[in-house]
């Protein structure tokens, strides 16, 4: 092989390297919100396996779901800010409860630099 032709190699290996390590630090970023998110979806599945969930109040309805999330140490919500998060819409016709958990969360990346990711889970709890 001519030198000639392996010009470039190296500056192409390092422009590689630095894709990957940028490519891993926003995985590395963002996994932890995905997490936490697939808890609160997890949580949202504890309750609809729960007895009697549609004779349930709102308010016993957003503690067993803070009860869960505790139970995982999850602490995107509290006592004060979840009506905020936490949905509770009853169908009547059907005795269906449907509990929709909408959030966003923000997390730095560089500076003045951050994401911002929203996510939204929904479930219908039956007898």
């Amino acid at each position: 092989m001519n030198i000639k032709q392996q010009r470039g190699s190296g500056s192409t290996f390092l422009l590689l390297a630095v894709i990957i390590i940028f490519s891993m630090w926003f995985f590395f970023k963002l996994f932890p919100m995905y997490m936490e998110n697939m808890s609160v979806s997890s949580a949202l599945e504890q309750i609809t396996e729960e007895k009697n969930v549609e004779a349930k109040m709102d308010g016993e309805i957003r503690q067993m779901f803070l009860n869960f999330l505790n139970e995982k140490d999850i602490k995107l919500f509290d006592k004060e800010n979840i009506k905020q998060h936490v949905r509770i819409e009853r169908l009547t016709a059907e005795g269906i409860v449907e509990i929709t958990v909408e959030y966003e969360q923000t997390k730095a990346l560089i500076g003045n630099i951050s994401f911002l990711v929203k996510f939204k889970n929904t479930v219908a709890a039956s007898s």
